[in-house]
């Protein structure tokens, strides 16, 4: 199939000379998702099918919102004859479905990853920093793979600062260190600032092992590797 051969090829953004016009049909397409796929109880069937795919029930867009809608990797709009195409239909949370809208990617770099074609590996590419003030804060950033290409760790970035990773992480962040405060407090004054490090890198490698780079596992990995907040930070949250 002409998509799926694009999508591990990266090159889903020179699909449209490849397939065949609509022309007329282009309407009859786009409703047969609206009308039939999303409304109609057959339908209904094979689209929480493919929205259950999502891991843990999380937008693969963001890795935080709950996946409750399906989002058309290439527009429906621009390409019709892929509204009902399984391969560019991705779960995602409603935000990132309305982020995304319609936009038409002009080239490589801007093509936003696609969950089921684009493969980050296992390597740690998601990376925070504990500002040790107060309140500490976390800021997230990416750091690309040795084992990524110039061109996908492009489109890594941008796929991050288009759904505003940084700044909804860091917020996520910032509820996580007040909550877990007075957690912290405690084993560091029970079992000293060794043992809360351990603390803090087994509930990294938890994040990491079952959920890949997350929000949560960065922040863990960050808060383990600041003497700053092993030794009291953590009050100044």
């Amino acid at each position: 199939m002409l998509y799926i051969a694009a999508g591990h090829d990266g090159n889903l953004h020179n699909l449209s000379g490849d397939l065949p016009p609509t022309e007329s049909d282009g309407e009859y397409l786009i409703f047969a998702y609206d009308g039939g796929l999303v409304t109609s109880r057959a339908g209904r069937d094979i689209y929480d099918q493919i929205l259950v795919g999502a891991p843990f029930e999380r937008c693969p867009l963001c890795g935080r919102g709950i996946a409750t809608t399906l989002d058309h990797q290439l527009p429906k709009s621009e390409y019709p004859i892929l509204a009902i195409t399984p391969a560019n239909l991705v779960p995602a949370c409603s935000t990132c479905n309305q982020k995304k809208s319609s936009k038409d990617p002009a080239d490589a770099s801007e093509m936003l990853l696609h969950p089921y074609f684009d493969e980050l590996g296992t390597s740690r590419w998601l990376g925070a920093s504990i500002h040790e003030e107060s309140p500490a804060r976390a800021e997230y950033f990416v750091k690309p793979s040795d084992k990524w290409g110039a061109t996908f760790s492009e489109r890594v970035v941008r796929h991050f600062d288009f759904f505003g990773l940084r700044r909804q992480y860091a917020l996520a962040a910032a509820g996580k260190l007040a909550t877990d405060r007075l957690q912290h407090a405690g084993l560091l004054q029970r079992v000293g600032p060794d043992e809360l490090r351990l603390h803090l890198q087994e509930a990294a490698e938890g994040f990491w092992s079952t959920a890949g780079n997350t929000w949560e596992g960065a922040l863990c990995s960050a808060l383990a590797e600041s003497d700053w907040y092993v030794n009291g930070g953590m009050n100044e949250v």
